[in-house]
């Protein structure tokens, strides 16, 4: 009985000490007299400021609201009861801002303030800090969270000694619209702004994710000083002046599924326009993954990501890179154990806004110039063609290191592209370069001697020039496979630990979710795969080949072989009597047309009924120098040879390939420069699904997915507000020839699809 009673005493003092009290916040529907409860909640931030809060508390916004004010953070929750921030309702996230706008009252420092307290949580709210009023000191500076401790680093040097605050949650946030009064005049390395800020923080245990950070001077995350233990996961910072993200003097930090669009920008004068989109500094075992970086702009470190000087035990891997100004696997000095694998890099390097435009990037840059130890670059897929404003690459090689790892990579550079030609830098002590495949374009001949085992063969990308990481697959037949030079890997010493738990000091796997064993026989390259199927060009036949009735041949410039044939008018006719196929089948027919305006074309198969296809125009006549324009249709073929009749067109040629074997392009299409969207495949089964991938600056967007047939009669429509791929079942669309019209705010995205 006394047990008994004992131990209902403490479930009581457990529960009485953590009793959970929730306040309720409206700006438009509150009052600091009422109750605080969800029917008569509070208005002001003032009034949250002097609440007594205790561990386990919640603290609700109402969505839709803002409320205007610093949150000073004066209580600590406990361990299984934090002090929650949160919102409720519906519609729109609450705005939290400490700035009222330019009114002659000082704008504070930050939104949400920080000092030395823990166990705290903040979800589903919206922070702003555009600051315009001077409070008399720190006007370059301006942030959205503030986290500090005032403690001092122990005398070891290992913040890690001290006695530390622990945890930190930060989900579903946008943190947006953050500017100091004015930075003009202070140096890039002392503009802090930033809309995470640790400072001498003394922490352990960070959970960062799913969060939205874009419009900041500077940077979206900064673990500035003495973070440990933090997971930064499945954000994106999209359009920052600065890095997306800032690791330094942290240990133990996993950042991985992050989005990085257009860090460095400029789009606001405000910015900084100049940053990677991650980079460590000064810090100790970070492993990123399954991060995406893109345009990066900037004069200094602007690369997709890169380790600054003075780690050890950094690991970045399965990460793909596009079109950052800086370049690939940018390594500064007085680094050891920096472990590049897996990766895959687009077109970076770049001149655009003064970049640095080095492919190739290892330094011996520190506070003191030093050389890193035990680089190892292996096993990654850098290709170079035209960026995205139609540049040719033109990068250059700069390495410098004490001991330097390049192996089992894949270089493949377009015809007209070169790499180290611009400016070339080769000292390493130690250099190791083994069975790398260089191939393409112009490659300094110094650079390619280095590896007396390279592979100067077409390694038979899948699509290479495509914008996206799915391009880069082998093909079957390509020289990488099984090709890649077996030796024993680095270590990432705390793989399987902590936070690591999930991290294998070997690679197990690739980019693609193939099994790697680097012991044994594996791919060059960042793909581990058997090889897929090429992506199909079919059988071509050119028109002039052709029977000609009542038509005749004539010069194209740009056609295939410089002919095409005019069968234009009613009662002409291209017939080709030889189409041969291995099998009765559906088979997708390529017609290349150069009608300069909007026409039916006439296709009758096998002698067969005959269908009508009204065709876009091509952009000009032959004469005029236009380019043929090519346009998909699906037919039945038999076995052996068939007969395909055109009537009224100019025809340059056709391709014709099995739609079971057709893999599609699915390169991506840009507008303006800011919006990026693209079909998943278009050429689909009535049984499956529609997929249109987008990829936005802005997320958040109206979106709008609409089907026609060739008619213009619309099929289907899917309006909705959403940062998400479309999806839309093809099952009642009808077989055959539909075109796709999707909206994305402003934008507008066009393409044809076939159902069969």
């Amino acid at each position: 009985m006394i047990k008994q009673i004992t131990i209902i005493f403490l479930v009581f003092c457990v529960s009485y000490s953590f009793a959970q009290n929730t306040y309720y916040f409206s700006s438009s529907e509150g009052n600091d007299s009422n109750a605080g409860n969800e029917g008569s909640p509070f208005q002001t931030i003032s009034k949250l400021n002097s609440l007594s809060l205790a561990a386990g508390d919640k603290i609700l916004f109402k969505r839709g609201d803002t409320f205007i004010g610093q949150i000073v953070v004066s209580q600590s929750g406990a361990n299984g009861a934090p002090i929650i921030y949160d919102s409720y309702g519906t519609g729109d996230l609450p705005v939290l801002s400490a700035s009222d706008g330019p009114n002659g009252n000082p704008d504070p420092l930050s939104t949400i303030r920080i000092i030395g307290k823990q166990y705290l949580e903040f979800h589903n709210l919206k922070i702003e800090n555009a600051r315009f009023d001077t409070t008399g000191t720190d006007d370059d500076k301006s942030f959205g969270i503030y986290i500090q401790s005032f403690k001092t680093l122990p005398g070891s040097g290992n913040f890690e000694d001290a006695v530390l605050f622990n945890y930190f949650r930060f989900s579903n946030l946008v943190v947006q619209n953050i500017y100091s009064v004015n930075s003009n005049g202070t140096a890039f390395n002392n503009i802090r702004t930033t809309g995470i800020y640790f400072l001498d923080a003394f922490v352990n245990d960070v959970i960062i994710e799913d969060c939205y950070f874009t419009d900041i001077e500077r940077c979206g995350i900064w673990l500035r000083k003495y973070v440990s233990d933090a997971i930064i996961r499945n954000n994106k910072f999209i359009d920052l002046g600065g890095s997306g993200t800032i690791i330094s003097a942290s240990k133990r930090v996993l950042y991985e599924k992050n989005l990085m669009r257009f860090t460095g920008s400029n789009s606001d004068p405000r910015m900084t326009g100049r940053g990677s989109g991650m980079w460590v500094f000064g810090s100790d075992d970070v492993v990123a993954q399954y991060n995406s970086s893109q345009h990066a702009r900037g004069d200094g470190d602007s690369s997709g990501m890169h380790v600054d000087y003075g780690n050890t035990n950094i690991l970045f891997q399965y990460n793909y890179s596009e079109d950052s100004a800086g370049g690939f696997c940018e390594t500064l000095g007085a680094n050891d154990n920096i472990i590049w694998r897996y990766n895959i890099s687009v077109n970076d390097g770049t001149l655009d806004r003064g970049g640095k435009n080095k492919l190739l990037w290892v330094s011996d840059y520190a506070f003191v110039p030093t050389k890193s130890t035990n680089v190892f670059i292996y096993n990654n897929t850098i290709y170079q063609g035209k960026d995205y404003k139609n540049v040719i690459g033109d990068s250059e090689i700069s390495l410098k290191a004490a001991s330097l790892n390049f192996m089992n990579n894949i270089i493949y550079l377009e015809p007209a592209a070169k790499l180290g030609e611009k400016a070339y830098l080769f000292d390493v002590n130690t250099p190791n370069f083994s069975r790398n495949i260089m191939y393409g374009g112009t490659i300094k001949v110094n650079f390619k001697n280095l590896d007396a085992t390279k592979i100067i063969q077409s390694p038979l990308l899948l699509d290479p020039g495509r914008r996206h990481y799915s391009g880069y697959k082998l093909v079957t037949g390509s020289p990488a496979l099984g090709a890649a030079l077996s030796f024993t890997e680095p270590s990432f010493p705390l793989a399987g630990l902590g936070i690591f738990s999930a991290i294998t000091s070997n690679a197990t796997k690739d980019i693609y979710g193939n099994p790697v064993n680097l012991s044994g026989a594996t791919n060059i390259g960042a793909d581990n795969g058997s090889g897929e199927p090429s992506i199909p060009t079919g059988v071509t036949y050119e028109a002039e080949s052709g029977i000609i009735l009542g038509g005749s041949q004539i010069n194209c410039t740009n056609g295939s072989g410089g002919k095409a044939v005019n069968v234009g008018s009613a009662g002409q006719t291209l017939t080709f009597n030889n189409v041969n196929v291995s099998g009765t089948d559906l088979y997708l027919i390529n017609v290349f047309y150069a009608n300069p305006f909007k026409s039916s074309l006439k296709v009758t198969v096998n002698a067969g009924e005959t269908e009508s296809i009204i065709l876009p125009y091509s952009d000009a006549y032959c004469y005029q120098s236009g380019i043929p324009t090519s346009f998909p249709i699906i037919k039945t073929l038999n076995n052996g040879d068939n007969t395909i009749m055109f009537e009224q067109g100019i025809i340059d040629k056709i391709e014709v390939v099995s739609v079971n074997e057709a893999t599609l392009s699915t390169k991506s299409e840009t507008f303006l420069n800011k919006v990026e969207a693209h079909l998943e495949k278009t050429i689909i089964s009535s049984n499956e699904t529609l997929r249109l991938i987008i990829n936005k600056e802005i997320e958040y967007k109206n979106t709008g997915l609409y089907i026609y047939d060739m008619t213009g009669a619309l099929l289907a429509k899917k309006d909705f507000y959403s940062s998400e791929d479309i999806s839309m079942d093809a099952n009642n669309l009808g077989t055959g020839v539909k075109i796709i019209v999707a909206k994305v705010g402003q934008y507008v995205f066009v393409d044809k699809i076939i159902i069969y």
